[in-house]
C-alpha cells in the first residue's frame, strides 16, 4: 500500500536512509532539510532550516493522494555540548526551536491539514530523554518534552491519528561524531562515547531506517506510545 510520508531532517543519517528506502519501495516522500542529494520523481523537496521558526510555521503540507500519512519528526540537534551556564542564550533558544517548538508545529499542521487521512506521528526521540546527562542539557529537555507531546496526542484522540516517540539507540552519525571530537573539559563521558565507536557499538543508519519502516507498518502491534528499536526485531 503506497504511503506519503514527510521526513525533516531527510539530508543525512536515518533521514536520508529513511527517505531512501521509502523510494525504493515506492512511497511518496516529502523531505524538509538544509540541503538535499535526492533526485526522484517520487520524491519532493523543501529547503527550510527547521530552528527558523518564522519559516517552519508557515509550512502548510499539500494535498496527498494516498489515504495513508506519516510524519516523521527526525531532525534534531545535540546542540552546543557544554554545561548550561556556559551557553548563548541564541543557542539555547536554536537548539529548543529545532528539537521540539519546530517538531511541535510541524504535528499541529500534519493533523490539521491531514484531517482526513490514516495519520501516523513518528517523534525520533532518544534514551537521553529519560536519562539526565551532563553537557546535553537542551537535547536531554527537549527529547523528554518531545515524549510528552507524543504521549498528550495519543491522549487528545484525534480522528485516525497514533502518535509514537521512537528511541533509535546509539546511531553511527554526525552527532556522535561531534560527541566524540568534544573537550572533557566540557563533557565528562566523552571517553565513553569512543569507547562506543572503538568497540563497532554504534547502529548504522540504514538498520535504524529498516527497523522505523517496520514500525510504520506494524504501528498496530505496538501497544505503548514510546518504542525503542532495540526492543524488537525484524
Amino acid at each position: 500500500m503506497k504511503k506519503t510520508f514527510f521526513i525533516t531532517g531527510s539530508s543525512k543519517g536515518i533521514g536520508l536512509q529513511l527517505s531512501r528506502s521509502l523510494l525504493l519501495q515506492d512511497h511518496f516522500v516529502f523531505g524538509f532539510s538544509r540541503t538535499n542529494t535526492i533526485d526522484h520523481e517520487n520524491f519532493t523537496f523543501t529547503k527550510i532550516d527547521m530552528s527558523d521558526l518564522n519559516k517552519v510555521k508557515t509550512v502548510i503540507f499539500p494535498e496527498v493522494k494516498t489515504n495513508h500519512v506519516v510524519l516523521i519528526n527526525n531532525a534534531a540537534s545535540i546542540g552546543e555540548i557544554k554545561p548550561l551556564a556556559k551557553k548563548k542564550p541564541e543557542d539555547i533558544i536554536n537548539e529548543l526551536s529545532l528539537n521540539l517548538i519546530a517538531p511541535t508545529l510541524f504535528c499541529k499542521n500534519f493533523i490539521e491539514t491531514c484531517s482526513d487521512k490514516e495519520k501516523l506521528i513518528l517523534n525520533i526521540s532518544s534514551g537521553a530523554a529519560t536519562k539526565p546527562i551532563g553537557s546535553w542539557n537542551t537535547y536531554c529537555a527537549s527529547k523528554s518534552a518531545l515524549d510528552m507531546l507524543t504521549n498528550v496526542l495519543c491522549e487528545e484522540k484525534y480522528k485516525d491519528l497514533r502518535a509514537i516517540s521512537v528511541y533509535p539507540g546509539i546511531v553511527d552519525t554526525d552527532m556522535q561524531t561531534k560527541i566524540r571530537n568534544t573537550s572533557p573539559k566540557n563533557f565528562p563521558l566523552q571517553n565513553k562515547f569512543k569507547e562506543y565507536y572503538i568497540n563497532n557499538e554504534l547502529i548504522d543508519p540504514s538498520h535504524v531506517a529498516q527497523k522505523i519502516i517496520y514500525l510504520v507498518n506494524h504501528h498496530q502491534d505496538f501497544l505503548k506510545n514510546i518504542v525503542s528499536v532495540r526492543d524488537f526485531d525484524i
